[in-house]
């Protein structure tokens, strides 16, 4: 017997709307989407700390302004993530 995903998976396309890396592992999506409020959320979360400090220091080596290091770290964490 299949359960519910294993069904719904033969009639549709699966995807995961999370920034959460370790729920995408688990329920394996064919595609996935990230939107700003689950990048925030993923920032929050403790095992993304690494990325959200490669993020910052990708963005203040890539200019001196401050707006312009935020749109760098948030493209770069978006990516990361």
């Amino acid at each position: 017997m299949t359960n519910k995903l294993e069904q719904l998976k033969t009639m549709t396309t699966v995807v995961a709307d999370t920034g959460d890396l370790e729920a995408i592992k688990q329920w394996q999506p064919q595609d996935a989407t990230t939107n700003p409020s689950l990048l925030l959320k993923a920032a929050s979360m403790s095992q993304y700390q690494p990325l959200l400090a490669q993020a910052v220091n990708y963005g203040k080596e890539q200019s001196d302004n401050e707006q312009e290091q935020l749109l760098k770290a948030s493209d770069y964490l978006a990516v990361a993530i």
